[in-house]
C-alpha cells in the first residue's frame, strides 16, 4: 500500500494506491482523519487507485473513524475510485455513511468531487 496526503486549496486530498487488506484500509483511514484534524480540513477527497473494492465497511472502520469529523456541518467526504468495482464499493460506503448522518458522496472523477466542495460557496455568493 502507498498513499499520498496533500493539502489543496480548500480541501485535503488523500490518494491511496494498491490497498488490499482491511488492516491497510484502517491504517489509511487513521492517517486521513489525523491529517484532516491536524490541518483543520473539513473537506476530504479520497482517491483510490489500483486497489481492492471495500465492502466490509464496518470492519474497515470508515464509519467510526470519519464520524468524528461529521460534527462539523461543513464536512464533506468525496470518494473517487479508478475502477467500476471501486465505484460500487464507494456507493455502498456512501449509503451507509449517509444513514449515519455523514456528508459523504461517491464520484466518478476528482473534478466532480472538487466541484461538490465548492458548490455551496458558489451558491451562497449568488
Amino acid at each position: 500500500m502507498l498513499y499520498k496526503i496533500t493539502i489543496e486549496r480548500g480541501y485535503l486530498k488523500a490518494d491511496l494506491f494498491n490497498r488490499e487488506t482491511v488492516k491497510e484500509t484502517q491504517e489509511f483511514f487513521d492517517i486521513v482523519v489525523d491529517s484532516a484534524l491536524q490541518h483543520r480540513c473539513s473537506r476530504i477527497l479520497m482517491s483510490v487507485h489500483a486497489s481492492s473494492p471495500l465492502f466490509a465497511v464496518e470492519r474497515s472502520g470508515f464509519l467510526a473513524r470519519f464520524k468524528s469529523l461529521s460534527g462539523d456541518p461543513s464536512h464533506k467526504i468525496a470518494l473517487v475510485g479508478d475502477t467500476e468495482e471501486l465505484g460500487f464499493s464507494h456507493q455502498y460506503i456512501e449509503a451507509l455513511g449517509r444513514q449515519q448522518g455523514m456528508n459523504v458522496r461517491n464520484f466518478r472523477d476528482e473534478r466532480s468531487g472538487v466541484a461538490w466542495f465548492t458548490a455551496d460557496s458558489v451558491l451562497a455568493g449568488a
